[in-house]
């Protein structure tokens, strides 16, 4: 059993500070630069406590789950402001730029995927996710932009966030799955549906051309997985829209349980990016993520 922080992570209060102070012209590009690195040299630290098995780090440069990759892609742009879900947050919409099929026009840098002392884990949108809504199909957006971005990554494993998918009424998942096989070849790739029931989709989604899935547990009953289910579990135990702070203990015992039902492995996770909630709790969530990961390894045993 492992542990594993996908997603877009809280800045600190002093990072949030410094950003605003250079959109004023109070500080410099070079001064928030030092921010960012102390921000993730903690967010480093906290997860080597707590055990935390394929380092992030934490998208603390990201607006968003997608511009840095709609900003370096020919064909896609920024849209107008969306709500995100039912979460007082919004994001750029990403929407089509033209007729001409989109095409990453260069790789995501250090600036957006920094380097990290061990094996580590990247976010990336979904196919089904980034191609909402664009007019552009999750293959195109597969062949065209995730899969160049997949091809220059050094990772262990690449989570795929898809927020939309388990809200829809009927998903389109030979679509994802045709989406999915373009990005063969690259890391392995973990599909996690955040803040949603995934239940009646998960039959479906062991399918997929995926070595993992993603599940909210928050929404999902454990009931729901398939017994015996043989891919990687990331299993959505920690609410990260709420500031309650998880009793590690009964996250303990889930994840025994959880562990029991399933054939493959689990990896503890939040059920969605942990940026919804302030960064001393985030960083909370994440010790008893730890905690709880060695409790319901010595239940096991």
């Amino acid at each position: 059993m492992q542990v594993f922080i996908p997603g877009i992570y809280p800045r600190s209060e002093e990072l949030i500070q410094a950003t605003r102070d250079l959109d004023r012209g109070r500080t410099t590009v070079a001064a928030v630069d030092a921010q960012v690195d102390r921000d993730l040299e903690e967010l480093v630290a906290v997860q080597q406590q707590a055990g935390v098995g394929l380092l992030a780090d934490g998208m603390l440069r990201w607006q968003d789950l997608f511009r840095p990759l709609v900003q370096s892609a020919e064909g896609l742009e920024p849209g107008a402001l969306t709500r995100f879900l039912d979460t007082n947050t919004f994001y750029r919409a990403p929407k089509a730029a033209g007729p001409e099929a989109p095409s990453l026009r260069k790789p995501l840098d250090e600036h957006y995927v920094a380097q990290l002392p061990g094996p580590r884990l990247v976010t990336l949108p979904s196919p089904f996710a980034f191609a909402r809504g664009t007019g552009v199909s999750q293959q195109a957006i597969a062949e065209g932009v995730l899969a160049p971005a997949l091809a220059t990554l050094d990772a262990d494993l690449v989570v795929l966030s898809e927020p939309f998918l388990a809200r829809e009424q009927a998903p389109d998942l030979d679509a994802l799955a045709e989406a999915l096989d373009r990005l063969a070849g690259g890391p392995p790739l973990a599909l996690q549906l955040t803040f949603g029931d995934a239940g009646s989709l998960l039959p479906r989604l062991a399918g997929l051309p995926v070595q993992g899935i993603g599940v909210d547990f928050h929404a999902t009953r454990l009931e729901q997985v398939p017994e015996g289910f043989d891919k990687l579990l990331l299993a959505g135990v920690v609410d990260a829209r709420s500031s309650l702070v998880e009793d590690a203990e009964d996250l303990a015992g889930f994840a025994a349980g959880l562990g029991e039902r399933v054939g493959g492995d689990v990896a503890l996770v939040p059920n969605g990016d942990l940026q919804y909630v302030s960064e001393p709790i985030a960083r909370e969530k994440i010790a008893r993520l730890g905690a709880a990961t060695q409790g319901a390894v010595e239940a096991v045993a």
